[in-house]
């Protein structure tokens, strides 16, 4: 195994990025005197892989909600019962989640490390499901749906995506729809993992009190049997931009209106210049719109949102977008105030030295103090880890930014982004 060490100023120990010869990449992250330990694998396929092109250049397309319900299937043992009770039985606790790029397998563990680690690596290399199993599945993940559609909030956020990619795996549910679901087999199941699931497209990640040169060890034993190196598969996301929908709107059982403000951007981001964008939108954002802005402050007090306005910014190859929410009482009158402000947002007030400032030193410090979380670290690293960024490299992103840069970045993004907005009312 490949091994480069990195050490960083604000860590007290190096973090070790390793690749093996199959292509898996590895990365073990020390924190000593911590009594848990916790790892995650990573696989790159997400929600919106159901649509792609192989480098073969064949066109392949799944039902969506693929990715997750492959998720689900993996963890089925080759007995028929749930691997999760094999973790149990090595004293770890395991979980997944997909996301629209992403499928991650995770477990923490105070005990003994080795089994349950080998084990993580072995449920990501073998299938066991039937068609019998696969049906009864859909039973399961249909449920998992309608819990969904009931949520009001997941509501608006699918809804102001449909809004801003209409006809795109952007506006599905991860988990897909009653109709996608109900076209999923187990033939097509095994051809997702044929497709997807290979060691150079898995990243692993292993954070806690560990002992470096032997959990290196154990991977690569692990990883031996197979070391054929295949061709990276070029997988191409199919987020097509029609024309956004113009203010959608929804009736369902809420207390309080809810509203979305969405920006879809179409401006073009260099590779490796992820991370550096999607840090400059949230400053832009939370100067404009956070806890510590003026505009907040006149709202919250004169009872125009609550504390649940917030804001989420997604910024990938391919695609990135900026989704704004709150529950208000003037949804209408609060949308075109905030699209106001954001569209000339370098004239704002709040777009000043200062508060730049004050939100680095904040920002900072919350970075700082989400490491002492394993399971928050590990699973936004894997988010964000590239060949030329990681989330260790915000603290030195966050010390050299400018406040001309952010009103830069800003200037991309909203002078040639498309803007709508969502609500639900009640009925």
């Amino acid at each position: 195994m490949n091994v480069t060490e990195k050490t960083y100023p604000y860590l007290s120990s190096p973090i070790y990025y390793g690749s093996l010869e199959n292509g898996l990449r590895v990365v073990l992250i020390p924190k000593k005197e911590f009594h848990e330990t916790y790892a995650i694998m990573t696989v790159n396929v997400g929600s919106l892989d159901s649509i792609f092109t192989t480098v073969d250049n064949l066109d392949k397309s799944h039902p969506v909600g693929i990715a997750h319900f492959l998720e689900h299937k993996l963890f089925e043992t080759a007995e028929g019962d749930d691997i999760v009770q094999e973790f149990a039985r090595y004293g770890a606790t395991a979980n997944a989640y997909t996301s629209f790029h992403q499928t991650s397998y995770f477990f923490s563990t105070t005990g003994e490390l080795r089994q349950p680690l080998d084990l993580l690596q072995k449920m990501v290399r073998e299938t066991h499901f039937t068609e019998e199993s696969v049906e009864r599945e859909k039973e399961i993940i249909t449920q998992e749906i309608e819990m969904y559609a009931d949520d009001p909030d997941h509501r608006l956020y699918l809804g102001i995506l449909k809004c801003l990619y209409p006809n795109t795996a952007l506006a599905e549910d991860i988990a897909g729809t009653r109709d996608s679901i109900r076209e999923i087999s187990a033939a097509i199941l095994q051809e997702s993992f044929q497709q997807f699931y290979k060691p150079n497209r898995m990243t692993l990640v292993v954070m806690g009190d560990i002992d470096i040169h032997e959990v290196f060890e154990w991977i690569t034993a692990n990883q031996a049997g197979d070391q054929t190196i295949e061709e990276e598969q070029r997988v191409t996301p199919h987020v097509k931009k029609e024309a956004v929908s113009e203010h959608g709107r929804e009736s369902w059982g809420v207390a309080l209106p809810k509203l979305a403000i969405g920006l879809r951007g179409n401006d073009l981001i260099s590779p490796g210049k992820e991370q550096y964008y999607r840090i400059c939108l949230s400053f832009l954002l939370s100067m404009l719109i956070g806890r510590t802005s003026k505009r907040y402050q006149t709202l919250y007090e004169t009872n125009k949102i609550d504390h649940s306005l917030s804001f989420h910014v997604e910024v990938q190859q391919g695609y990135h977008f900026v989704v704004v929410t709150g529950d208000t009482a003037e949804p209408i009158t609060l949308s075109s105030q905030l699209r106001k402000a954001l569209l000339n947002f370098e004239r704002d007030e709040d777009v000043t030295q200062e508060h730049f400032q004050i939100l680095k030193n904040q920002m900072y410090g919350e970075f700082i103090r989400s490491l002492n979380s394993l399971e928050f670290t590990v699973a936004y690293f894997v988010t964000y880890f590239s060949e030329t960024e990681s989330i260790f490299d915000i603290p030195e992103l966050l010390t050299s930014l400018t406040l001309e840069e952010v009103v830069e970045v800003g200037r991309r993004f909203i002078g040639q982004c498309d803007m709508t907005d969502f609500m639900i009312f009640p009925k």
